[in-house]
């Protein structure tokens, strides 16, 4: 598995190749937090916002990264803000981090405001006794079969529905395309999987 600082030069070279590329900023601002670096952090996670205003993940790393850097009030802005957003996408696990991170400076998280719906579960809670979706917390309809035959495709059977496998599915081919992995290689399998992990919401 490549270190921090081998992932940092990966991505600064695929954000240097293409300013464009929302992907590799938010990648590049992660990893810049994760090796302790919060200005240069903020700096790749607002380029990601500016290329994708609605990713819900960057509002949750830039806030991290402003608090880190004593910015409080501003973090708590961006937070409250993203909880709302990752709500509306239905991505629980990032609005609850988000919530959390409040909580952890003692402020109390906005209740997100629900989206119009009709139906017994119209504010997104599952009935009583339903099977959830470990990432959305919905009870949708779960995978028919595991998606590969190890311990990880039995994890992802039993915890993710299948609108999340989808969409997983579809974000995979923009991680293999723009990561340029190859799949046959341990290396591009061990960056698929920690991407997939992430985007799903599944720990080791």
């Amino acid at each position: 598995m490549q270190s921090p600082a081998e992932r940092l030069a990966v991505f600064q070279k695929m954000a240097d190749a293409d300013p464009t590329n929302e992907l590799a900023h938010f990648s590049l601002g992660k990893t810049h937090l994760e090796l302790g670096d919060a200005p240069a952090a903020e700096r790749s996670l607002r380029r990601a916002l500016e290329l994708n205003p609605q990713h819900a993940q960057a509002h949750r790393f830039l806030g991290e990264a402003l608090l880190k850097l004593g910015r409080r009030d501003e973090a708590v802005d961006i937070l409250k803000r993203g909880i709302q957003l990752a709500h509306d996408k239905g991505e629980y696990q990032p609005r609850n981090q988000m919530q959390d991170a409040l909580r952890g400076i003692g402020v109390e998280p906005p209740l997100p405001q629900a989206a119009k719906a009709s139906g017994p579960a119209a504010d997104g809670s599952p009935l009583p006794g339903a099977w959830v979706c470990r990432r959305c917390s919905r009870p949708n309809a779960r995978l028919a079969e595991p998606p590969f035959l190890n311990d990880l495709g039995r994890k992802i059977q039993e915890s993710i529905c299948q609108p999340c496998w989808r969409e997983w599915f579809a974000m995979s081919i923009k991680v293999i395309n723009e990561y340029r992995l190859n799949l046959l290689s341990p290396q591009g399998n061990q960056v698929y999987e920690a991407h997939m992990k992430e985007f799903l919401g599944i720990e080791d």
